[in-house]
C-alpha cells in the first residue's frame, strides 16, 4: 500500500476519472498590478516539491487513510499570453471543462485575481446559478476597478456580476486595519457575513469555518479560496503581501480539513505564495499542508467499493 502521498497523484492524462484533480495558477500579473511582490508565478511547482516530500497517506488526528484517494495532476496551465484578459478567459475554460470531469479540483496559486475566473469555471460548470463561498484572507478584494482585473478586485467582480451569491459568502480572517471601510460597506449590502481575524482568535476557526460552510452549500456548489497571506508572517514570509498577525496554520489545516469534509466544496484554492522570499520553504510547506488537510477531509468522506 502506498505509504506517502505522492505515490497517489498521477497525470490527468493518466487517471480520467478521480476523486480530486490538481491544476496550477502560473500567475502573478494581478499582484503587480496592486504594488504587490512579484514572484507568485513559481507558486504551483513550489507546492507540487513539498506534497511530494513530506506527507504520508495516514493521519492521526482524524485516524483518516488517505490510501484509497484518487489525484489527478492537470499541470500548469499555459498562463503567457501577453493579454491579461486572454489568460483569464483561458483559466475559466479550463478550470469549466476540470470541473465538469472531476468531483473536485484543486487549485494551486498563484496571484488571487486567477479566483475571478476559478470561480467563473465553477459558475459554468454547474448550472450557471450564482455560487457560494469563503475567502480565508486578511483582505476583502472586493476593490470596484471595472477596467481591472487584479489580486484586489476578483470577489467584488464576482458579486457585482452576479456570479457569486453575496449571503452565501463569507470572509474570514479580514485584518482590523487592512480594508477600507467603502469596502466593508459593499460586503454588508451584498449580504456577505464578515468574520474578522480578532473574531477567528477569540472564538476558535472550526466554528467560523462551519457555519460559513454551511452558508456556502446550502443552495448548491461553492468554493473555498484560501490565500495564505492570511496566516501570520511568522510561519508564512513568503507571500505576496504580508502581515505580522494573522492564521497560525494549525487554524489553516482546520479550515482546510472542514471544507474538504462538504463535498459541495468543488473548487479549493491555496493562492499568494510567493516562492522567492520564502526561508527553507517553510511557506511553501506550509502550502502543502494545507491542501494535504483538504484531502484527507475529502478521503474522510469518501468509500470506494
Amino acid at each position: 500500500m502506498p505509504t506517502f502521498l505522492c505515490d497517489l497523484i498521477r497525470p490527468a492524462a493518466e487517471l480520467p476519472e478521480a476523486d480530486v484533480c490538481l491544476v496550477g495558477l502560473p500567475l502573478d500579473f494581478g499582484t503587480v498590478l496592486e504594488g504587490g511582490r512579484a514572484g507568485a508565478v513559481h507558486a504551483p511547482d513550489s507546492i507540487r516539491r513539498e506534497l511530494r516530500r513530506y506527507h504520508k497517506t495516514y493521519n492521526l488526528e482524524h485516524d483518516i487513510s488517505l490510501e484509497g484517494l484518487r489525484i489527478a495532476d492537470a499541470g500548469n496551465l499555459d498562463l503567457r499570453h501577453a493579454d491579461h484578459a486572454r489568460n483569464h478567459a483561458h483559466i475559466r475554460e479550463q478550470l469549466a471543462g476540470l470541473l465538469r470531469q472531476y468531483p473536485r479540483v484543486v487549485v494551486l496559486g498563484g496571484s488571487h485575481d486567477g479566483t475571478y475566473s476559478t470561480v467563473r469555471g465553477l459558475f459554468d460548470a454547474t448550472g450557471a446559478q450564482p455560487v457560494g463561498g469563503i475567502n480565508f484572507d486578511a483582505h476583502a478584494d472586493v476593490k470596484d476597478r471595472p477596467e481591472l482585473i487584479s489580486s484586489g478586485t476578483p470577489f467584488g467582480k464576482l458579486l457585482r456580476e452576479g456570479f457569486l451569491a453575496g449571503a452565501r459568502f463569507s470572509e474570514i480572517g479580514l485584518h482590523s486595519n487592512l480594508n477600507t471601510r467603502e469596502d466593508i460597506g459593499f460586503l454588508h449590502q451584498q449580504q456577505a457575513t464578515i468574520v474578522p481575524l480578532a473574531h477567528v482568535q477569540k472564538d476558535g476557526m472550526e466554528g467560523c469555518a462551519s457555519r460559513a460552510l454551511s452558508r456556502a452549500t446550502q443552495e448548491g456548489p461553492a468554493f473555498v479560496s484560501f490565500d495564505i497571506d492570511g496566516c501570520a508572517e511568522a510561519y508564512a514570509p513568503a507571500v505576496s503581501a504580508p502581515s505580522a498577525d494573522g492564521f497560525t496554520p494549525r487554524q489553516a489545516v482546520e479550515a482546510a480539513f472542514l471544507a474538504g469534509k462538504n463535498e459541495a466544496v468543488r473548487l479549493f484554492e491555496v493562492v499568494e505564495l510567493n516562492p522567492l522570499f520564502d526561508r527553507d520553504n517553510q511557506t511553501a510547506r506550509l502550502a502543502a499542508t494545507i491542501i494535504t488537510a483538504y484531502l484527507t477531509g475529502v478521503a474522510g468522506g469518501i468509500q470506494h467499493p
